[in-house]
Formats: structure tokens, C-alpha cells, sequence
């Protein structure tokens, strides 16, 4: 048996190619299948071994190891049993996501609980570990802005600070890019990064303290070239201010880890992560560290809908499956009710269990860069590695990512990608399954119900006046940290001190793919309960012409019942070349006891026709 394969074949040139495939379009030119993605690059419709780039990325581990699902619940208890479920189902690292008061510094308050696990004081830690021989698990904790508090009440509990492990670390820029506000000025969250790299190089060595996230950026619509270029521009506005501060670089580096977002553009994804480590190798170098890229990833909050939600696994799965092949480190898979707020056994299980699939049955982490070798995907990751080195240079050049997100050039530049997303959902161009298309009309929504909130308020004030030791509130000193909080201090009373005059910018929105069309539905259910029926849009054609493409599937997107003549309707749409205006739809509502053209407007775009709707149900005194 011959042990080449395909030598039978004669080679066939890209040009004979070209003539067949245009033969097969009926007279179409090839580049009419060339489709843009969101980073403006042109994907064309075959690649060959002339576009070929050869990375060879370190991907996961086959191992455990890699499952960094995050872990939150109401309480410091509820948490206890989900690190518990998830050291039973196979998770070693311990991805505990605390709330906001905790990121803030502050201890509990009524918000408490809010987006994750309140952690006030040791005791809060203890009952969040009860039980969990912490020496044989990483730990992973996103800090906020400040990581010292943190680092000094989970180090409390430990019998040697060298036994850490993981990550408990911070992001000032991430977290200002946020939430638009911090405390503290970010010359002192830098003093306080030196500390932290300093403490754990001696202390703990195998902690980071350095937590690069682009979830802000993602999720406020960002494309794959800009939120890489803000992670590379992110650490190394890091590392300068550390090399300022008087650390070696490569002790900086090695404090890193960046965690990135993938959505469903599988594809764009992997070559993402891939072009990611070629160009943070070329930055550490250039400082004269060593550029291994440690990367943690999340699947996409952005894509995930709140109806038909368990269409989010298959979502989900996709985004996986795109982190694993590009070569994350670690990963998170979100759960499918994630969209509603909700988390439940379930979710978490399912979620978890994407990973079991992929890395235990389908062997993803076998094979050495799966992707290396594909022509498109070498190509797809030259072409991103090129435009965010380029668009990293411009933030650098305007004076780095601090200066850049004061000055708010790059919100405008993510808020003109996200605008392109939403108008792409709203003409189906994107389709979301379940939601702009393959609707599921029998589906209501599951409306949020308002959490009860743990008060936590009363137990705290016991705590406080149950401790005997006199209290000693910390500087910026890990060591310091970590006695105050062995001897009874809370976070808010370690923080109290560092107050300055704080930074603030203009925080970037959150996004999500689906969310206009979903508001508008839930306000169409509202209608429905208070009505008894769905509202009716009828479809008037005044002579000859054609309804834009896009009118029928986002009314009927949005929940409403579309009729073809004139009925008894809720609002009506008029066109054709007798219509009062002939190249466009004008809209009227047809409220009872109203005249029909109270109150009209001309749909031109997709955005004219959800402002109608908008302003139908208000005039309805429905809630959006």
C-alpha cells in the first residue's frame, strides 16, 4: 500500500479552482463570497498553504487542572456547598467570584451578596473553605482594584502563606473601566501591585497577583482586535509602573495572568488567543521578560439570551470548544440561565460537564495546537495579531491605557462595534436562535423574581463586638494584612484609612447581543396579561412596492401578532408608491378611542420601527 496519500491526484491551481467555482455561481464573481467580520477583516472563501503562519501555542494541560468554574452564592455558607459540589465533580481550582462590596473594600451592606460571595472578615473565609483541605486547591479571586485586602483575609486562614496557590489579584484599570469609580488614585493601586508581587515572590510563590481582565471591554460590545489590544496595552501599562516602582520585569511577568472573553465566532476566537501569546512574547521581551502568556478565558455573558436559554449550551459549547483549541490555560464556562441572573445545581453541573466532554471524551488536549496547520486560521491569526499590534501601538502612542480610557476615544470605537452588533440582531444578520429567528412563541419569559437578600448586617455587628484583640488597621503591607485580619479586622476597617481622592471616568455600558429585542418582548407578555391577547400589527399596502425585509421578523421578534390586511389592529404600517410617503413605511398606532394617525412615524431602519414599538407600549402603560 502506498503510504502517501492524495499523490494520485493531480494538484489543481487556485486559478482552475476559481474557474470551477465561478462555473458553480452561474456568472457570480468568487469574491462575492468574501463576508467582513467585525474587525473590519475580509474572510475569503479558501485559503492555501501561501497563507500559512505556523504558532505553536501552549494549550491546556490533560489534567483537571484547567476547570476554573466560577463559584458564587448569597452567602458565605451557600458558597461552602458549592465549592463542596465542585471538588466532587471534578474542579480542583477554586474560582470564588465575590460581590461588589467586597471589591470595593466595604464591608457587607444591604446590597450584600450582589454578583457573587460576601467576604467581610476571616470568619467569612472560613465557613466559604469549611471542610476543603485548601493545600491541595488553587484558589482564583478577582480583587477589583486592590488585591492587598484579599491576599491578607484569605492568607489569614492558611498555616503558611506558601501553601497559596492560584491567583488573588488585581485590575485597576479593568475595574475603572467597569464601574467608572474607585477609591483610590492609581498611582496607589500601583504602589500597591509592587507590594503584592514583592510579598508573593517571598511569601508565596506560587500565587499571582496580577488579574488582566477584558470582561468590560467584551461585554460592552468590544471585536476580538480591540479587546486583545487593551489586555497587551493593559499589561504593559503594568509593567512599566512596576519596573518604575524598582521590580525586576520578569517577577512581573510572572505575576500575570490575563483573562479574556470568547463568543460564538469560533473561528475569529481561536485565532484571538493564538495571536495573544505572539504578541504579549514580543511585549514581555521588549521590557526583557520572558512572554509566556498565561491565559484564563470565560465564555461570552454577551451572547447568551434570556429565551430559549437552553440554546446558551450549545452557545456556550461552541465558545469552549474555540478556548481550548486556541489554547487557553484555564477556563470558565458560563451557565445557560446565566442571562436571567439565575444559578442553580443544574447550570453548574451542565456547565462543568462541557468541559468533562470535551477535554475527557472528545480529547481536545491530545492533540498539540489542533488549529496549527489550518490555512485559514494561521491566516486569520496573522491578520488579528497584525491590526491589535497596531491599534496597542496607537494607546501607547496616545500616553497608555490609563490615558486612553480618561480620554474616551476607545468607548467610542467599541460603542460604534456594539451599534453594528445590535442593527446586525435587528436585520437578522446575526441570527439568535430563539430569539430573532426559530422563535419559540409559546415561550414566556422568566421574568426576574427579586432575590431575598441574606441581611447580614446583625451577624457582622455581633462579630465586631464579640473580638477581644485590640484591632491594627494595615498600611498598603501584605504581612500587616494578614495579622489585622488573624486578629478579627473586617475589609471595610483595613480599607478605611487608604481613602485619597480616587479616580473616575466614564464606564463602559454592558451589552447584550439579544437584549433590545427582549425587552421589547417582555413588554409585549405585559401587554398580553393586561389585555388578554397579544397586540395586532397590520401590514397596509397602498399600491405597488415591497415591505422591507426586516419588518415582519422583528415584529414578530418582539411578540406581536402580524396581519396582512386591514383588521382591528394595535398599530398599522402603511406602504407602496400611493402611500403618503413613497420611499418609506410610516407606522400609526390604533389605539381605541384615539384617532389612527394620533401619533405616526416613518420606519426607515431598523432602530425607527423599535422606538415605535417603545413608544406604543408606553402609551399603553406598559413597563419596559
Amino acid at each position: 500500500m502506498n503510504k502517501y496519500t492524495f499523490r494520485e491526484f493531480e494538484d489543481v491551481s487556485y486559478d482552475e479552482w476559481k474557474r470551477l467555482a465561478e462555473k458553480a455561481l452561474k456568472g457570480k464573481q468568487v469574491e462575492s463570497l468574501e463576508r467582513k467580520t467585525y474587525e473590519d477583516i475580509v474572510i475569503k472563501p479558501l485559503y492555501t498553504k501561501h497563507n500559512q503562519v505556523f504558532v505553536r501555542p501552549k494549550l491546556l494541560h490533560e489534567n483537571k487542572d484547567g476547570i476554573a468554574q466560577e463559584l458564587f452564592a448569597l452567602t458565605p455558607e451557600e458558597a461552602n456547598a458549592a465549592v463542596k459540589r465542585a471538588i466532587a465533580h471534578g474542579q480542583s481550582i477554586l474560582h470564588l467570584v465575590v460581590d461588589e462590596a467586597t471589591k470595593r473594600g466595604e464591608d457587607s451592606s444591604e446590597d450584600v451578596g450582589k454578583q457573587g460571595i460576601p467576604l467581610s472578615c476571616k470568619q467569612d473565609v472560613e465557613s466559604v473553605l469549611h471542610g476543603v483541605d485548601i493545600e491541595n486547591h488553587s484558589i482564583f479571586v478577582y480583587a477589583g482594584y486592590h488585591a492587598i485586602p484579599l491576599i491578607g483575609m484569605i492568607g489569614s486562614v492558611y498555616r503558611n502563606t506558601n501553601e497559596m496557590k492560584g491567583i488573588i489579584g488585581a485590575d485597576p484599570l479593568g475595574y475603572i473601566a467597569e464601574t467608572g469609580y474607585m477609591p483610590l488614585s492609581l498611582r496607589s493601586c500601583y504602589d500597591a501591585m509592587k507590594e503584592t508581587v514583592s510579598w508573593s515572590r517571598e511569601k508565596a510563590p506560587g500565587l499571582r497577583t496580577i488579574f488582566i481582565r477584558t470582561d468590560a471591554y467584551h461585554h460592552a460590545g468590544a471585536n476580538s482586535v480591540q479587546e486583545l489590544s487593551v489586555a497587551l496595552a493593559t499589561g504593559a501599562e503594568y509593567m512599566r509602573e512596576g519596573i518604575k516602582r524598582g521590580l525586576n520585569p520578569a517577577h512581573i511577568a510572572q505575576q500575570m495572568m490575563f483573562s479574556l472573553c470568547v463568543d460564538t465566532q469560533l473561528f475569529t476566537e481561536i485565532a484571538k488567543l493564538r495571536a495573544g501569546r505572539i504578541l504579549w512574547k514580543k511585549i514581555a521581551e521588549m521590557f526583557g521578560a520572558q512572554g509566556n502568556m498565561h491565559i484564563h478565558v470565560r465564555t461570552s455573558g454577551r451572547t447568551k439570551t434570556k429565551y430559549d436559554p437552553h440554546v446558551n449550551l450549545l452557545r456556550t459549547t461552541t465558545e469552549a470548544f474555540s478556548a481550548i483549541t486556541g489554547g487557553a490555560d484555564t477556563l470558565h464556562v458560563s451557565v445557560y440561565n446565566e442571562a436571567l441572573g439565575n444559578n442553580d445545581e443544574n447550570g453548574e453541573r451542565w456547565a462543568r460537564n462541557i468541559q468533562h466532554i470535551l477535554r475527557g471524551e472528545s480529547h481536545l488536549t491530545k492533540v498539540l495546537d489542533p488549529a496549527g496547520g489550518s490555512y485559514y486560521i494561521e491566516a486569520l491569526t496573522k491578520e488579528i495579531a497584525k491590526r491589535a499590534w497596531r491599534l496597542f501601538c496607537r494607546i501607547e502612542k496616545a500616553g497608555g491605557m490609563s490615558i486612553v480610557l480618561k480620554d474616551g476615544w476607545l468607548h467610542e470605537e467599541i460603542a460604534k462595534v456594539a451599534e453594528q452588533r445590535k442593527t446586525d440582531v435587528l436585520l437578522s444578520y446575526k441570527k439568535v436562535i430563539g430569539t430573532n429567528v426559530y422563535i419559540n412563541h409559546n415561550e414566556t419569559s422568566k421574568l426576574l423574581q427579586e432575590n431575598v437578600r441574606v441581611n447580614r448586617l446583625t451577624a457582622l455587628k455581633a462579630y465586631k463586638e464579640g473580638r477581644h484583640a485590640a484591632l491594627f488597621l494595615p498600611t498598603c503591607d501584605v504581612e500587616a494584612c494578614i495579622t489585622a485580619f488573624k486578629n478579627g479586622t473586617t475589609i471595610g476597617e483595613a480599607t478605611a484609612s487608604w481613602a485619597t481622592q480616587g479616580e473616575k471616568i466614564k464606564a463602559l455600558p454592558v451589552m447584550r447581543d439579544a437584549e433590545e429585542i427582549e425587552r421589547l418582548r417582555e413588554a409585549t407578555e405585559r401587554y398580553k396579561v393586561v389585555h388578554g391577547s397579544l397586540p395586532i400589527a397590520a401590514l397596509v399596502r397602498m399600491g405597488e412596492g415591497e415591505l422591507p425585509f426586516y419588518i415582519v421578523p422583528l415584529l414578530t421578534a418582539c411578540g406581536f401578532s402580524v396581519e396582512n390586511q386591514e383588521v382591528q389592529a394595535d398599530i398599522m404600517l402603511v406602504y407602496g408608491s400611493e402611500a403618503a410617503h413613497k420611499e418609506t413605511v410610516i407606522a400609526y398606532t390604533a389605539l381605541v378611542g384615539v384617532k389612527a394617525n394620533e401619533y405616526e412615524r416613518s420606519i426607515q431602519h431598523p432602530a425607527d420601527l423599535l422606538t415605535f414599538l417603545e413608544d406604543f407600549h408606553q402609551m399603553q402603560e406598559v413597563a419596559l
